[in-house]
C-alpha cells in the first residue's frame, strides 16, 4: 500500500512538474508570440510606411534630379547663350570694322591708283618740264646774250655817234670861232650885216645840241627799257627755278605719301588676314550657335515631357495618398479588432493559468498532507517494528 501510495505521489509530482513546465513553456511561447506579433505589426507598419515613403521619395528624388538636370542644362544653355550673344556682338562689331576696313582699302587702292597715275603723269610732266626748263633756260640765256650783245653794240654805236657828233660839233665850233675871228678881223665893217647869220648859226648849234641831248635821253630810255626786259627775264627764270623747287618738294612729299601708303597697305593686309581669321571663327561660332539652338529646342521638348511626367507623378502620389489613408484606416480598424481578440485570448490564457496554478497548489497541499501522513505512519510502523 505504501509503495503504491509512493508511486502515485511520485507520479502526481511528475505530472505536476510536467504541467508546470508545460505552463511555463506555454506562457513563454505566448509572450514570445505576443512580442513577435507586436514586432511584426511595428515592422509591417514601418515597412508599409517605408515602402510607400521610399517609393514616393524615389519618385520625388527622380523628379528633383530631373528638375536639377533641367536647371543645370538651362543655366548652361543660358550661359552659353549669353556668351554667344557677347561673341555675336563682338563679331558684329568685327564685321562692321571689317566692312569699314574693306571700304577704306578700296578707297586707298583707288587713291593709290590715282596717285600712281598722277605720279606717272607728273613724271612725264617733270620730264617734259625738265626739257622745257632746259629749253627755256637755254633760250633765255641765248636771248639774254643776244640782248646784251645788242645793248653793247647799241652802246658802242651810240658812243661812236656821240663821239663823232661831239668831234663834229667841236670842229664846227672851232671853225665857226675861227671864221668869227676872221670875220671880226677882216670884216668889222660888215659885222652888222652878218650878225644875224652868226646868231642863226649859234641857234642852229644850240638846236643841234638839244637834239643830241634828246637823243641821249632816248638812248637812256632804251637802256632802261632793256634793263626792265632783262629784269623781267630774270624774274621769269627765278619763278621757273622756284616752280622747279616746289615740284621737287611735291615729288618728294608724294613719294613719302606713297611709302606711307605702302606701309599702311602692308599693315592693313595683316589686319585683313586677322579679320579673315575672325570671319572664319565667326562662321564656326555660327554653326555652334545653330547647334546650341537645336540643343535648346531639344531641352525644351524634354522639359515639356518631364513636366507631363511630373503631372502624372503628382496624380499618382495623390491617388497613393488616398489609398494610404484608406489602408491606414483599415489597418487601424483591423488592429483594433485584433487587439480586442488578443486581449480576450490573453485573458482566457491568464484565467486558465490561474486555474491551473490553483489546481497545482491544491495538489501540492494534498501531496504534502499525504506525505506527512505517510511519514507519520512510517514512523509509527517503524517504532512498532
Amino acid at each position: 500500500m505504501k509503495d503504491s501510495k509512493k508511486k502515485g505521489s511520485s507520479k502526481k509530482r511528475e505530472e505536476k512538474l510536467m504541467l508546470i513546465k508545460e505552463l511555463n513553456k506555454i506562457n513563454d511561447e505566448i509572450n514570445v508570440e505576443q512580442n513577435n506579433v507586436e514586432d511584426l505589426s511595428v515592422k509591417i507598419k514601418n515597412i508599409d510606411g517605408q515602402i510607400f515613403l521610399g517609393y514616393h521619395d524615389i519618385k520625388i528624388l527622380n523628379v528633383e534630379l530631373k528638375n536639377k538636370e533641367i536647371e543645370v542644362e538651362e543655366k548652361r544653355s543660358h550661359k552659353l547663350l549669353s556668351e554667344r550673344n557677347i561673341e555675336n556682338m563682338i563679331n558684329k562689331y568685327i564685321l562692321k570694322c571689317y566692312e569699314n576696313f574693306l571700304n577704306n582699302l578700296t578707297k586707298n587702292e583707288i587713291e593709290i591708283d590715282t596717285l600712281s597715275k598722277r605720279k606717272e603723269d607728273d613724271m612725264k610732266e617733270q620730264k617734259s618740264n625738265k626739257d622745257f626748263q632746259k629749253l627755256t633756260t637755254v633760250t633765255s640765256i641765248k636771248h639774254l646774250n643776244k640782248l646784251n650783245s645788242i645793248i653793247l653794240s647799241q652802246n658802242k654805236i651810240i658812243d661812236n655817234i656821240n663821239r663823232k657828233f661831239t668831234i663834229c660839233l667841236k670842229r664846227m665850233k672851232d671853225n665857226y670861232s675861227r671864221k668869227i675871228n676872221m670875220v671880226q678881223i677882216k670884216k668889222i665893217k660888215k659885222k652888222k650885216k652878218h650878225i644875224y647869220i652868226y646868231i642863226y648859226i649859234y641857234i642852229y648849234i644850240s638846236f643841234l645840241l638839244n637834239i643830241l641831248t634828246t637823243y641821249n635821253d632816248k638812248i637812256f630810255n632804251i637802256q632802261n627799257y632793256f634793263k626792265l626786259i632783262l629784269d623781267d627775264q630774270l624774274e621769269l627764270i627765278q619763278k621757273l627755278e622756284e616752280e622747279k623747287l616746289t615740284k621737287k618738294k611735291n615729288y618728294f612729299s608724294k613719294r613719302k605719301g606713297l611709302e606711307q601708303l605702302k606701309k599702311n597697305i602692308s599693315i592693313q593686309r595683316k589686319i585683313l588676314e586677322g579679320v579673315e581669321r575672325d570671319a572664319y571663327e565667326l562662321e564656326r561660332n555660327i554653326v555652334d550657335y545653330e547647334n546650341l539652338r537645336n540643343d535648346l529646342k531639344k531641352i525644351k521638348e524634354k522639359r515639356k515631357k518631364q513636366q507631363k511626367i511630373l503631372h502624372e507623378l503628382k496624380l499618382e502620389t495623390d491617388v497613393k495618398k488616398m489609398l494610404l489613408t484608406k489602408i491606414s484606416n483599415e489597418y487601424k480598424t483591423i488592429y483594433d479588432q485584433n487587439k480586442m481578440k488578443l486581449y480576450d485570448y490573453l485573458q482566457k490564457l491568464l484565467l486558465e493559468n490561474y486555474f491551473l496554478e490553483t489546481k497545482m497548489k491544491l495538489k501540492n497541499e494534498s501531496l504534502e498532507v499525504n506525505t506527512i501522513e505517510v511519514r507519520g505512519k512510517y514512523k509509527t510502523g517503524y517504532n512498532e517494528y
